[in-house]
């Protein structure tokens, strides 16, 4: 499985605006392609429950956000340079960032820089997104 990070950067300022994910609240995308060329793209989240010492993890899909931009309507691709990842890309960004206009202005590079290189399987945390567009110093 491939993954991607670019290590501990936790100082984001700018566009943000307070979507900064709690330490305690962990957030990663994933997919998975199924050996009859059919994807799976998810997002894990892994949040306390009423009880501090124990916590609630959820998976749903990744909404596909083809009213932000539409690439690709029938859905997600990686692994190339495409449609299909620049859907991705922008969908990742956007849920990870929570701003659909700094997501616009990132998706095409990450999904060059990032999305275009996966494999069959990856994954990506949230932070690790966030890191990308604050490198770029737009956070």
């Amino acid at each position: 499985m491939n993954q991607f990070s670019y290590g501990e950067h936790t100082a984001f300022s700018g566009e943000l605006r307070e979507v900064i994910t709690p330490a305690w609240w962990e957030k990663s995308y994933h997919g998975k392609r199924q050996a009859d060329g059919s994807s799976e793209v998810w997002v894990k989240e892994t949040k306390p429950t009423g009880d501090t010492r124990a916590s609630g993890q959820t998976r749903r899909p990744l909404p596909l956000r083809l009213e932000i931009k539409n690439h690709s309507p029938t859905g997600f691709a990686w692994g190339y340079s495409g449609s299909g990842p620049a859907q991705l890309a922008l969908a990742i960004l956007t849920d990870a960032l929570g701003d659909s206009e700094l997501a616009l202005h990132h998706y095409q590079e990450f999904k060059r820089e990032i999305v275009a290189g996966w494999g069959e399987d990856w994954s990506v945390t949230a932070r690790a997104v966030r890191e990308f567009v604050a490198k770029r110093g737009n956070l």
